[in-house]
């Protein structure tokens, strides 16, 4: 064991005593000089700026886009037909949300922004993990126009109006 510790102090020595003068050589004196040689900064692309508005009021498009985001990511919990009886349901206490039944108690509300809340940051005390990492906000929206026309929330989606749809952002910021 005591050799191995000198062997990688040696190898550390010889890195070392190699690498400056090669970075000498290459008229590179200091860390952040070779840096930037070695990794020079990209310019970040610009991105087109998203309507937030139109994000939020939704869509058929949305509708149809959520549609398809429910079959890729949900369906093992909640079912193919948002009836919380997914391959994996058995095995979740308490049950997946079914999204098809009107009676059926709420943590929060069926409100499109308390949905939007649930799918970024998930349900305490639920299997139901916050979907921000892996959903853009523009996904997670069309999730939620896409939830709104099931039987379970339709009559409780309340729609949202204009100057609410013009002042949201997902950091909270208008």
């Amino acid at each position: 064991m005591k050799n191995r510790s000198i062997m990688e102090y040696f190898v550390i020595a010889i890195i070392i005593g190699l690498g400056s003068p090669i970075c000498a050589l290459l008229g590179v004196s200091d860390g952040e000089k070779l840096g930037a040689h070695a990794w020079p900064v990209v310019e970040k692309s610009t991105a087109m700026p998203i309507d937030y508005k139109a994000l939020v009021l939704g869509s058929a498009a949305d509708v149809d886009k959520g549609k398809a985001l429910f079959q890729a990511n949900c369906i093992a919990c909640h079912g193919p037909n948002a009836d919380g009886k997914g391959v994996a349901a058995a095995s979740l206490t308490p049950a997946p949300r079914n999204f098809q039944d009107p009676a059926a108690k709420w943590t929060r509300s069926r409100e499109p922004l308390d949905i939007y809340q649930t799918l970024s940051n998930g349900s305490p005390g639920t299997a139901m993990v916050g979907f921000a990492a892996a959903l853009s906000v523009q996904d997670r929206w069309a999730l939620v126009h896409f939830l709104g026309t099931q039987d379970g929330v339709r009559g409780h989606f309340k729609p949202i109006d204009d100057a609410m749809a013009s002042s949201w952002r997902p950091d909270g910021k208008p």
